[in-house]
């Protein structure tokens, strides 16, 4: 039985021009910003699915100590949900149900945009790395042509030209492409609950905020006559 001698698959040069090739195609469509994005959302990849049941968790603490406390005092509880404390704690220092509202619509496009971002920056990828591989192999080819005269060096070409085209698909369809899908997947789910914690921490402060300020009561004076209190209606013409 003929053994795989998987050293040949190693090539510095072809693995260089394609993988930098691609981080150079991600960087001129998504900028630096993206790219580092796309890596620090490619992070999260281990991420269980009962993050969302925690945050679920953390919303009933919050409306608990809320309903008893007041909205300044909704960051007060240790929470496991991150997303959930941060909303907690905007609440708390917001002034108003108005301002709260903004900071987490604000916060809501942000990490949506985030998301699309990195899903993007994965796709370029993915869609780059083919290309690139077909140009590994279009230089490979000059050169073993250009090398015609002579048995030397064709070998290295030949394999220039075979190994580029490999690392493009590998690049796309093992490594990219999975990536771009999952990010999209669990980004998805995310978002998902981070709607719903955002909606009951809406509703929890729609609530408990006071809608305005409260009025002053008024004091009588010692000898004003009762109707003095009441207001006066307008003259009637």
């Amino acid at each position: 039985m003929m053994s795989i001698q998987w050293a040949r698959f190693l090539d510095p040069g072809a693995l260089l021009l394609v993988g930098l090739g691609c981080l150079l195609v991600a960087l001129v469509q998504n900028g630096v910003r993206g790219i580092m994005i796309g890596f620090a959302t490619s992070l999260s990849l281990h991420r269980t699915a009962d993050a969302g049941e925690q945050a679920r968790l953390s919303s009933v603490i919050v409306e608990d100590i809320v309903h008893r406390r007041g909205v300044s005092c909704a960051d007060r509880p240790a929470l496991a949900c991150a997303y959930t404390a941060k909303l907690a704690s905007e609440m708390s220092d917001a002034p108003d149900f108005a301002a709260f509202a903004h900071i987490v619509t604000q916060d809501s496009a942000t990490r949506n945009a985030a998301r699309a971002v990195a899903v993007q920056m994965w796709e370029d990828i993915a869609d780059a790395a083919p290309a690139l591989g077909m140009l590994g192999t279009v230089i490979g080819l000059v050169e073993m042509f250009g090398r015609m005269e002579s048995v030397e060096g064709l070998g290295t070409a030949m394999a220039l030209c075979l190994l580029t085209s490999l690392y493009g698909l590998a690049f796309a369809h093992l490594i990219a492409g999975p990536i771009a899908r999952r990010l999209q997947m669990l980004g998805g789910r995310e978002a998902a609950w981070q709607t719903e914690i955002s909606e009951r921490m809406l509703a929890l402060a729609r609530a408990e905020y006071p809608d305005r300020a409260p009025r002053r009561p008024v004091v009588p004076i010692l000898g004003d006559p009762p109707d003095t209190l009441q207001p006066k209606e307008a003259a009637t013409p």
